[in-house]
């Protein structure tokens, strides 16, 4: 028997090794996460996560959970959603510092737009004024807080996505959906809503 013939079933035995483990992690994460946690489970387990990591609980109205703390180097505001049944996390928002200049919002989403490059896949980006406002006039912030302003990028994420836009309380805003949790969360509205009628 020749000498390379062992190394190359020894070689497909590893390759077979390889995809069978990646499969098995891809299986068991099934979920996008947020600084490491999935973003998934009941609401009191991700707010145990989130305390964990150093978040301050704020506050809660209906499905929605507000909190402060640190993330990506900035002191951020963070709202988890959840389920409206089953109250399941769903989707996170972290909401930036405002900002008083147009040159150091527009500056800060670039720099974010560039950071989340680096790990994401840019799915599309829209980066637009419309009229009367355009980019350059001295008005950007009133074009902001007039909702004239469209400053987005979606991303794609394994198991979800990722979106980051100029909201007009003049910030930058980031939203994490989870796509398993979020169509359970449209599935238990609609039911609810259903039940209603």
């Amino acid at each position: 028997m020749p000498l390379g013939v062992p190394l190359f079933f020894d070689m497909r035995y590893l390759f077979f090794f390889f995809f069978l483990a990646q499969s098995v992690f891809l299986t068991a994460q099934s979920h996008l996460t947020f600084m490491g946690i999935e973003i998934s489970g009941h609401e009191d387990e991700f707010k145990k996560h989130l305390e964990q990591k150093g978040f301050e609980y704020l506050s809660s109205y209906e499905h929605s959970h507000a909190f402060f703390g640190k993330f990506a180097n900035e002191y951020v505001n963070l709202l988890v959603l959840s389920s409206p049944k089953t109250n399941v996390v769903c989707k996170v928002i972290v909401q930036f510092p405002q900002k008083e200049k147009w040159y150091d919002l527009k500056r800060d989403y670039f720099n974010k737009k560039e950071l989340y490059s680096s790990k994401y896949v840019l799915d599309k980006d829209f980066e637009f004024f419309s009229s009367p406002y355009e980019d350059g006039d001295g008005y950007e912030m009133r074009a902001i807080a007039s909702e004239k302003c469209t400053y987005t990028t979606f991303f794609l994420a394994p198991n979800g996505g990722i979106i980051l836009e100029i909201d007009k309380k003049k910030r930058i805003v980031v939203s994490y959906e989870d796509t398993l949790n979020t169509q359970l969360s449209k599935d238990e509205l609609f039911e609810k809503a259903f039940d209603d009628i």
